[in-house]
């Protein structure tokens, strides 16, 4: 009687979970009929759970990063490529305006640094509610990041404009270049505000897998910087520094008002509207922003003992520095669409892999899903490397060839191709750190990045201090930078091989399809055992 009762109630329970699954299947088919679904809203900015993802895993092909890197280089290479063009144009009126833009070289990279958060968050954020097709909480994430943003910027123009002396005083700089520094300084910073509007702009657009916008602005916009540069400061009116900065500055908020004007035109799906920032709104992006402000400044920090060592060797040594610190700016933005790339794509896989360090189901992540997050990170880091090598040796050519075109100063001149084998070798490893960087960002290692970031600085400033004190020079300064790289390249590869598996390698050859089709074959030839046992 126990065994005829406990095979009916084993034949109830099979026809209840064979109805619920018929039922559900039936109901998502009438949904999909209706054109309803769970995640359809019709709140203009709903503070509902987002939806599931949609977002099929598609392997990364080499040609698909290049479809979305390659316009997405000239975006992100605008603002570098800005400065580098004040410096070349500077450099050809006087030595002592080139060494003027050491230090605000250094300030304004500090507060790009610091303000990375918003094209972390932003990339992250829009690029999970476009995998969901969510457009209203799309909506929702750039809105809100244009209204911080521009606050953000409105507050820390406040800053440099009413502290830019003893901002440039921290800085070391001599006394000799504090008028012109300070002209720069405060003329500069009135373009902060459209700076960050620009960054959220071309986060929104690589979060929708939309690199050709921020392509045609930066295209735009440098050109436009380009012209002004060359009337102001070489043209007729011959205002030297501070035409330099006033071309930057209307340059930044003709892009912010393109980016803007993209986003509330009627080719994108976004419906956005000025929300006035609360906590609640902010908290997304202050959340990871204070661990990544906290991380930047600990990088920054490294460059701005470098220009104040540098400022204390004289004006030729730093009018040197300033001209190498823009090449290696400019190439230093190279790798960074092939960073966005692994945020954007891997934003689904990689927000698994960030949750499964803080719950007890370690490995909840299908076969699929690993190997799709093993062969993208490995391919996103060969082209790393590729690209790494090619834009060193352009920055070799660049300064070993032609040193004049950035300075007419001989001696700068000089100084400037003696530096260019330490320059090629920096750039190359920063490359490949750039692009770990943005797989870290993507698995959610924020933590650790600020905790490297914060063991990095005392060690940056024992290398540099070594550097100033020895004797050694410019070169002194340039070995210690390129310590500070390979150190933080090696936390990097440790942590990128844990989270991706990028150095773990299947036996057969690599062939784990072999290994897979034998464990399947297996387990059928060992059912069809059992069943001739029974």
């Amino acid at each position: 009687r126990h065994e005829v009762t406990s095979r009916a109630r084993w034949r109830s329970e099979d026809a209840r979970l064979e109805w619920s699954r018929a039922h559900t299947t039936s109901a998502m088919k009438a949904e999909i009929r209706t054109g309803r679904t769970r995640s359809a809203v019709s709140a203009p900015f709903p503070d509902a759970e987002p939806s599931s993802s949609h977002h099929a895993l598609t392997n990364l092909t080499l040609s698909r990063v290049l479809a979305f890197s390659l316009p997405a280089l000239g975006a992100v290479l605008a603002d570098p490529l800005m400065s580098l063009v004040d410096t070349a144009c500077v450099g050809q009126v006087s030595a002592i305006g080139l060494a003027a833009l050491g230090p605000n070289t250094a300030v304004f990279g500090f507060v790009s640094m610091v303000f990375q958060f918003f094209t972390v968050s932003t990339t992250a954020m829009v690029s999970r509610a476009h995998d969901d097709r969510n457009v209203a909480k799309k909506s929702q994430n750039v809105s809100d990041a244009l209204s911080l943003a521009a606050l953000c910027g409105a507050l820390m123009a406040f800053i440099l404009t009413a502290f830019g002396k003893d901002i440039l005083r921290l800085m070391y700089t001599p006394n000799e270049l504090m008028v012109p520094a300070y002209a720069y300084l405060t003329i500069r910073a009135a373009a902060v505000p459209a700076t960050l509007v620009t960054l959220v702009g071309t986060a929104a657009s690589l979060g929708a897998r939309d690199s050709r916008v921020p392509l045609r602005v930066a295209s735009l916009t440098s050109t436009l910087n380009c012209t002004l540069n060359l009337y102001l400061v070489l043209g007729p009116p011959k205002l030297g520094i501070v035409g330099s900065a006033v071309g930057t500055c209307v340059s930044q908020y003709v892009g912010a008002f393109l980016f803007v004007s993209h986003m509330c035109s009627k080719k994108t799906d976004l419906s956005l509207r000025v929300r006035a920032p609360t906590w609640k709104r902010a908290k997304p992006f202050l959340s990871s922003g204070a661990v990544l402000t906290t991380r930047s400044v600990c990088v920054m920090s490294a460059y701005s003992l470098a220009t104040a060592a540098a400022s204390s060797m004289g004006t030729l040594t730093v009018a040197a520095h300033q001209v190498l610190v823009g090449v290696v700016t400019v190439a230093q933005f190279c790798p960074e669409p092939l960073s966005a790339c692994a945020q954007s794509e891997l934003a689904t896989i990689a927000a698994k892999i960030a949750r499964r360090k803080h719950t007890e189901h370690r490995d909840h992540l299908t076969r699929a899903e690993k190997r799709f997050a093993k062969k993208s990170a490995r391919l996103l880091l060969l082209c790393g490397g590729a690209l790494g090598g090619l834009v060193a040796s352009f920055c070799y050519l660049a300064l070993a060839c032609f040193p004049h075109v950035f300075s007419a100063d001989v001696h700068v001149a000089a100084a400037v191709a003696a530096m260019a084998p330490i320059v090629c070798v920096a750039v190359f490893v920063y490359a490949l750190v750039c692009v770990m960087d943005g797989l870290i960002f993507a698995s959610g290692r924020m933590v650790f990045a600020a905790g490297a970031g914060i063991a990095n600085t005392p060690l940056a400033a024992a290398f540099l201090a070594r550097a100033s004190g020895g004797g050694f020079g410019l070169i002194g300064v340039w070995y210690a930078l390129l310590a500070i790289f390979l150190v933080r390249l090696v936390e990097n590869t440790a942590v990128v091989g844990v989270d991706y598996g990028v150095f773990e390698f299947d036996g057969n050859g690599g062939d784990d399809d072999f290994r897979r089709a034998k464990k399947s074959a297996s387990n059928v030839f060992g059912r069809r055992r059992r069943g001739v046992d029974e």
